[in-house]
């Protein structure tokens, strides 16, 4: 998909536009130059070392007084002591001892953005282990799915007939039937990042093959008989049942990425022919796109905006240029708050007043840091497609704001946590898939002044 990225999210710049053509092509000219050379080299995650910033992984200087590099290796070290020797990643190392739930468990969602990280510093290995020890939780669990491709089952709260969004992280085993399981994003970023991968050149699926393509086709199944189009489920937040966009999006993209349709061509030098091996019918992508284009840009009926939505433009790319400027105006006007991202007007979780939740909302740095992606995601496409100088420049600046502002609510050694009530942090530091995007998002940020530097 192309991004025309006409016009900028937000206008911060009214003095470029009141520039003569001169002035206006050296301004340009001393901001790019200035973001070039901040530019720095690739991690290599096999030879992470840290001279005079850390003792034991713990930061000798404060965490904002590190170096670009230096803040990259501790951030994902702390990431990297979530990891589990079967590859995935615990949410949080708290054990609930204070209150509330256990998050040193498996989240699957949580493990397949957890080792997003790990794409981005050159370690798809440890990406690819990640990724087959959820086709292994599937594969283990693969009687509810092959039930539930034959026939339609109760996917309401504490539906045991569905695929358990929690396991333990040595056992594989359920925690607890009672939750919002049925969550049909996780499907669909499974098959999108698979699919991903494996037109990147890696096999994710090498041990018995036709196998785990009998499994991928259940799954596609299987979301067909649940109408994943069109019913209810719990979404990212674990909330409702509601119809989400942000689930619709998911499994459109992941449906989508196997179908081949060429939309996403454009992510790769080669083309890999992986519809052969799950054919994905045309019908599928035509009635999910209907239903997306229907509903957004509500995330549902009861929330008429939700960061989640940022996931439709970052990974998925699945909405198109007017849609993804809509939504992120929607999250930098209504949500945004000074700790972080709320997550929808009202939300009630770990709210500063339940009974009054309008304004006392949680907030959330995983929205600093998916903002800051998404901006760094769209001047990185502009540069590539040579949009207009000055809304990459303010795509670049709308990145690095929100990179501060993500760096200013993390710890004083780096890590990030869950979300903020009345300015203080939960338990649950640091969140592991947030702990991975402040990675991502430095990391698509150096991507950007690289590509600067270059032109």
């Amino acid at each position: 998909m192309s991004w025309r990225l006409n016009r900028a999210p937000r206008a911060r710049r009214p003095t470029v536009d009141t520039m003569n053509p001169v002035e206006e092509r050296l301004k340009i000219a001393e901001f790019l130059e200035s973001r070039r050379k901040m530019t720095t080299n690739t991690m290599d995650p096999y030879t992470l070392t840290y001279p005079d910033a850390t003792i034991e992984g713990r930061s000798r200087r404060p965490f904002l007084e590190l170096s670009p590099r230096e803040k990259l290796n501790v951030a994902y070290m702390h990431l990297e002591r979530l990891r589990e020797l079967n590859g995935g990643y615990i949410a949080s190392p708290y054990t609930g001892e204070k209150g509330g739930d256990k998050y040193n468990v498996f989240w699957l969602r949580d493990i397949m953005y957890a080792t997003y990280a790990n794409e981005y510093v050159g370690a798809f290995d440890r990406m690819i282990e990640s990724y087959r020890l959820i086709l292994n939780i599937f594969k283990k669990y693969r009687h509810k799915i092959t039930s539930g491709a034959r026939k339609r089952h109760y996917t309401g709260s504490c539906a045991d007939e569905v695929i358990h969004a929690r396991v333990h992280p040595q056992t594989l085993e359920e925690i607890t039937c009672e939750w919002g399981h049925h969550q049909l994003d996780i499907f669909g970023l499974f098959l999108y990042k698979t699919g991903d991968l494996m037109k990147k050149g890696f096999n994710v699926i090498s041990e018995d093959q036709a196998t785990t393509l009998l499994l991928l086709r259940d799954i596609v199944l299987y979301l067909t008989t649940v109408r994943w189009h069109s019913d209810p489920d719990f979404g990212v937040w674990e909330e409702g049942p509601e119809v989400h966009s942000s689930s619709i999006g998911s499994v459109l993209a992941g449906l989508t990425m196997w179908h081949d349709d060429g939309h996403y061509h454009y992510k790769y030098k080669t083309q890999v022919d992986i519809h052969r091996l799950l054919p994905v019918p045309q019908e599928f992508i035509e009635t999910g796109r209907r239903s997306l284009d229907e509903l957004l840009p509500r995330e549902s009926d009861s929330r008429p905006y939700d960061f989640i939505q940022l996931s439709l433009i970052w990974p998925y790319n699945i909405v198109d240029d007017e849609q993804a400027v809509v939504i992120v105006g929607n999250v930098e006007e209504n949500l945004v708050r000074h700790n972080g991202v709320i997550r929808y007007p009202g939300d009630k979780y770990y709210s500063a007043d339940s009974e009054n939740p309008v304004g006392n909302e949680a907030q959330w740095p995983l929205g600093f840091a998916w903002l800051c992606i998404v901006h760094a995601k769209i001047a990185q496409r502009g540069l590539w497609s040579g949009v207009k100088t000055p809304v990459i420049v303010e795509h670049i600046e709308r990145a690095e704001h929100y990179m501060e502002k993500l760096e200013s609510v993390m710890t004083e050694d780096g890590m990030v946590p869950e979300l903020y009530t009345d300015g203080k942090p939960n338990w649950n530091v640091p969140l592991a898939w947030a702990q991975s995007f402040y990675v991502v998002a430095r990391q698509t940020l150096n991507r950007v002044y690289e590509t600067v530097g270059s032109r």
